[in-house]
C-alpha cells in the first residue's frame, strides 16, 4: 500500500515564467491492477525513477527557496525606476515600448533573491542541513535529523550504546574502624587509611587485594567515622574509576527502623549514639556504575542501642537493575546471655530474607531484568565457631539453625561448601595478625559472604574468593591491652583489617540492555514503600523456633517461619503454637494458641480452659 508521489516539472513560455508542476500519486496496488498504469509506469515513470534514485545516491540534499517576482512595470529610461523590498533585487529585461524602430521602454521587476529554506545553510547551494543541538558522533542529514552510528540513539545521538557487560564483580571489606572509645585509641584508622589509599592506587604495595580494575562494586563495613576522615580512600577509588558512592556512612540514628523493634527503638539509638559517639552503622558502597537510589535502615533487632543495619544501593548496570544490600549483622557479644547474639541474628536474617523477597517480587512483577545481591559482614560462622584452621572443613557445618539462616537468604551452605563456593575463613587468626590480636583463642570463622538471593538470570551464588589484605612492610601502631580498659601499647602489624577480603563475580541477568531505568526506580521505590509502611519489616524480623523472645508478637507467624509452623513465646523462647482446636494450657503472658493477638482475621485463637484440666484453642471474638 506504499504510495509514491512523482512530480514532473515542465517549463513553457518565457524562461522567466513559473514552472508548471504536475503531481501523480500512485500505489503499488494500483499498479498491479491497472493495465494502463502498468504501461505508464514501465514506459515513462520507471526510467525516470531509475535516474531519480541514481541521482539520490550521488547528490547531496539541498533546499533553496526564492520569493515570487513582483512589481513588474514597463518604463522608459527617463522614468523613475521602482524600488524593491528586502530579499528582492530590481532587474531590467526585455523591451516593451518601441517606436519607429527604436525601443524606448524596458520591463522592470523585483526579482526574489534565492535563500536557504528554514533548517538549511551552505551559501548559495543551501546544501547543509542544520541540527541545532548537533549530532555528536552522528551526521546531520536533514533539518533536526541525525543519522547515528550503530548503537547510538537520541535526537542528537547523545545516548551511547550500552557496554557489553555480562558480569559484575563485587568486593566486600570490613574496614575495622569504630572510632569510639576505647577502640578509637587502638584501631589505627588513619594509619591504615593511608596505607589502604596507597594500596587502592597501586596494588603492588600489598597482598590479598584483587586487581581493582576488575572490580565493579566495593562494599565497606565498619567505617564508623566521618567521611572526611577517609577522604583519601574515596579519592583513590575515584581515580580508579569508582565514580559513584553512597556518601556518608549509614545507617544513622535517625534512619528508619521497624515499628515494633525487639529491644531498642529509634529514640534509644539516638541516645546511645550521642553517649557513645558512634554516629553511624559504618556502611558505604562504591560503584563504577550509576547509583539510581539508596535506602538505609536500622535492624529491627539489635543488642546495642546504636545505629546498625543495612544499606541498599540500586545500580544501573548496562540497563539491568542490580540491588546490592550491604550489611553488618550483630557481632558475637552475648552480654552474659547464652547465644543471645545468635538469636538476634536470627531476627536479622529473617529481616534480610523478607526484604530481598519484597524487592525480587517487585522487579519480577514489572518484568525488569534484575539481581538482588547480599554482601558484607554477616557475623554468622558457617562452622558455629568450631573450626581451628583457615581451610574449608565442610564436616563442621552441623547447626540446623545456621543452615536455615543462610537458606533463607538464598545460600545452601552444605552445597556451597562442598562445591568450594564458601568455606575459607574470613576471620583467620593464622594468617591475619590483626584477627589474632583481637581473638582469645584460635577460632577460624567464615563471617563475610557475597550471596545472590535472586535474579531474572538463572545463575547461582558465585565462588567467594578470600584474600588476606596486608602490607608487604610492617606498619607501626597502638593496640589495646583489652576490650574495655583503654590501655594501649605500641607494636607492628601487617594486616590492614581484622577481616579478610571477599570477592565474587556475578553473572548479570539476561534481557533487553536498554530496559527503562525509570521503571526500575519505580519498582525499587514501591518495594521500599511496602517494606517500610506495610508492616513487612516487622513481620519478617521475627523469632524462629527456640529464639529468645519477650512476647508472642516477637515470634514468627506461619508465613515467615522457616519450619512453616507459627510460633508463640513461652516467656523465654519461641515455640510452635497450636492452631484452632488444638490443645493448650495457661501461661503468664500470651498464649500457646496461634494468633493470640489477632482480633481481625478470624484466625486468631485463645485458650478455653476445662474444669477437668487442659484446654482447647477457640476463635477470638
Amino acid at each position: 500500500q506504499t504510495r509514491f508521489k512523482f512530480q514532473c516539472i515542465s517549463v513553457a513560455g518565457r524562461l522567466d515564467q513559473e514552472p508548471i508542476h504536475i503531481s501523480v500519486q500512485i500505489t503499488i496496488k494500483e499498479l498491479a491492477h491497472n493495465r494502463n498504469m502498468k504501461h505508464l509506469f514501465s514506459t515513462s515513470l520507471l526510467p525516470f525513477l531509475s535516474s531519480f534514485f541514481s541521482l539520490l545516491k550521488t547528490t547531496d540534499a539541498s533546499c533553496v527557496v526564492r520569493p515570487p517576482d513582483k512589481n513588474e512595470v514597463c518604463l522608459g529610461f527617463w522614468e523613475t525606476k521602482p524600488s524593491c523590498p528586502a530579499d528582492y533585487e530590481r532587474i531590467k529585461y526585455g523591451s516593451c515600448g518601441c517606436k519607429w524602430g527604436f525601443c524606448t521602454k524596458s520591463y522592470y521587476k523585483c526579482k526574489g533573491i534565492p535563500k536557504c529554506c528554514d533548517g538549511w545553510s551552505g551559501g548559495s547551494s543551501c546544501n547543509k542541513p542544520i541540527c541545532t543541538s548537533g549530532c555528536n558522533s552522528g551526521v546531520c542529514i536533514s533539518p533536526e535529523s541525525c543519522d547515528c552510528p550503530d548503537g547510538y540513539s537520541g535526537s542528537s545521538c547523545e545516548i551511547a550504546p550500552l557496554p557489553s557487560v555480562e558480569k559484575l564483580t563485587v568486593l566486600t571489606l570490613n574496614f575495622a574502624c569504630r572510632d569510639v572509645a576505647p577502640f578509637s585509641a587502638c584501631d589505627n584508622c588513619q594509619t591504615r587509611f593511608e596505607l589502604l589509599a596507597a594500596a587502592f592506587a597501586d596494588e603492588s604495595s600489598v597482598e590479598g587485594l584483587p586487581d581493582l580494575d576488575s572490580v565493579d562494586v566495593i562494599l565497606a563495613q565498619e567505617l564508623g567515622t566521618d567521611k572526611n576522615n577517609f577522604a583519601q580512600i574515596s579519592s583513590a577509588l575515584q581515580d580508579r574509576g569508582f565514580k559513584y558512592n553512597t556518601g556518608d556512612p549509614s545507617p544513622t540514628p535517625s534512619d528508619i527502623i521497624c515499628d515494633d523493634p525487639l529491644l531498642f527503638d529509634i529514640d534509644d539509638k539516638q541516645i546511645g549514639s550521642a553517649l557513645s559517639g558512634l554516629e553511624s552503622g559504618g556502611l558505604v558502597t562504591w560503584s563504577r556504575y550509576p547509583i539510581i537510589d539508596t535506602h538505609a535502615q536500622n535492624w529491627c533487632a539489635h543488642s546495642l542501642p546504636v545505629p546498625a543495619g543495612y544499606l541498599l544501593t540500586l545500580l544501573d548496570v548496562a540497563g539491568r537493575a542490580i540491588t546490592v544490600i550491604n550489611l553488618h549483622a550483630m557481632a558475637e557479644f552475648d552480654f552474659g546471655l547464652e547465644d543471645s547474639a545468635e538469636d538476634v541474628r536470627t531476627y536479622q536474617f529473617g529481616e534480610l530474607s523478607g526484604l530481598a523477597k519484597t524487592l525480587s517480587d517487585s522487579f519480577h512483577g514489572d518484568k525488569i531484568p534484575f539481581s538482588v545481591v547480599l554482601g558484607g559482614d554477616f557475623n554468622e560462622d558457617a562452622y558455629s565457631r568450631e573450626s581451628q584452621a583457615p581451610d574449608p572443613n565442610c564436616e563442621l557445618i552441623t547447626s540446623t539453625l545456621v543452615e536455615r539462616k543462610f537458606s533463607s537468604v538464598g545460600l545452601d551452605i552444605h552445597d556451597a561448601c562442598g562445591s568450594n563456593v564458601i568455606g575459607e575463613a574470613t576471620w583467620d587468626t593464622t594468617k591475619n595478625d590483626l584477627a589474632d590480636r583481637f581473638s582469645d583463642g584460635s577460632e577460624h570463622q567464615v563471617l563475610d559472604y557475597l550471596i545472590q538471593y535472586s535474579s531474572s538470570h538463572s545463575g547461582e551464588s558465585p565462588k567467594n574468593i578470600v584474600g588476606v589484605l596486608k602490607s608487604k612492610v610492617a606498619w607501626n601502631g597502638k593496640f589495646c591491652e583489652d576490650t574495655f580498659s583503654g590501655d594501649t601499647f605500641t607494636d607492628t602489624a601487617y594486616a590492614l583489617s581484622d577481616h579478610n577480603t571477599v570477592t565474587a563475580t556475578f553473572q548479570l541477568p539476561q534481557g533487553e540492555a536498554n530496559s527503562n531505568v525509570n521503571a526500575a526506580l519505580a519498582a525499587f521505590n514501591n518495594a521500599i514503600d511496602s517494606w517500610t509502611n506495610g508492616k513487612l519489616a516487622d513481620n519478617a524480623a521475627c523469632g524462629q523456633e527456640d529464639s529468645l523472645c519477650f512476647d508472642d508478637s516477637d515470634c514468627c507467624s506461619k508465613d515467615y517461619s522457616w519450619t512453616f509452623e507459627g510460633q508463640h513465646c513461652d516467656g523465654i523462647y519461641c515455640k510452635p503454637c497450636n492452631e484452632l482446636g488444638g490443645p493448650c494450657g495457661t501461661q503468664i503472658k500470651g498464649s500457646e494458641c496461634c494468633g493470640y493477638y489477632d482480633y481481625s482475621s478470624g484466625l486468631g485463637a485463645h485458650c478455653e480452659l476445662f474444669v477437668s484440666g487442659g484446654g482447647k484453642g477457640i476463635p477470638k471474638i
